[in-house]
């Protein structure tokens, strides 16, 4: 509730449980920018004298905003408002990582960390089949807002693309390429989604601790004729991103 101070108040005489009250006040504030991404949010101290409520309810609401993603909490340093997750709509649509964040009107750049032609793996073996023997192996950092945001590993047949190790994948769209350059008919993807603990090695490359959650999305991509082109493995930072699908109710 907002008092005639323009003041945002708890109310002890609602219904509503306190905790309840004080978390919906404070996520409020998160989402209107009051408290912006990475500024320490005021001390249960603070929030007791402030709403004049216990320190139990405070407690339990900052508890839940931080299970919920609105919060983190650094240790010996305070609770701080968490960045802003980027909403991915990219399950049920195939596109380019920088047209959709054009779309989104965000800043965006990518850095090659690695370009290799490699052997086929078992798992490639079991996307491809015998048809290859050879894969390109990129690896790239992409960053939103100058953040690291999603750490990707792409395979794709070598004999596909002659010569695209020597493309600026830096500057250049992959699919892009693909299609002007290669003469690809781009058509649909398969995609699974895990979450998991960040690697050492990728913890390093996103700039989280090791362990962190990061959310796995593994890409098989296909041309028109349903031949596979391209397997990814993108390791999204799960502080900084979420997924929306958009379902269709059917009768049965």
């Amino acid at each position: 509730m907002i008092d005639n101070t323009n003041k945002i108040v708890v109310e002890k005489n609602r219904p509503l449980p306190l905790y309840f009250q004080l978390k919906e006040v404070l996520k409020e504030k998160i989402e209107k920018g009051i408290y912006k991404p990475d500024e320490l949010i005021p001390s249960e101290r603070e929030l007791i004298d402030t709403y004049g409520i216990s320190r139990t309810p405070v407690r339990q609401a900052l508890n839940e905003l931080v299970a919920e993603g609105f919060l983190r909490r650094e240790h010996g340093r305070g609770t701080f408002v968490a960045p802003k997750k980027i909403d991915q709509m990219f399950l049920e649509s195939l596109s380019s990582f920088g047209d959709e964040m054009e779309r989104k009107g965000l800043s965006f750049e990518t850095k090659v960390l690695n370009k290799e032609i490699v052997e086929k793996t078992s798992t490639l073996q079991e996307i491809f089949g015998d048809k290859y023997q050879f894969f390109y192996r990129i690896d790239r950092l992409r960053y939103i807002e100058e953040d690291p945001y999603v750490l990707v590993t792409t395979y794709i047949p070598a004999s596909l693309a002659s010569g695209l190790l020597d493309e600026d994948l830096e500057v250049q769209s992959l699919y892009k390429t693909l299609e002007l350059k290669y003469g690809f008919h781009i058509s649909h993807a398969k995609r699974v989604i895990e979450a998991v603990n960040a690697t050492s090695e990728d913890a390093g490359a996103l700039n989280i601790p090791p362990m962190s959650a990061v959310q796995i999305t593994k890409t098989t991509a296909f041309q028109k004729d349903s031949q596979p082109f391209e397997y990814s493995i993108g390791r999204y930072r799960g502080d900084l991103n979420k997924f929306t699908v958009e379902v269709k109710y059917e009768r049965i």
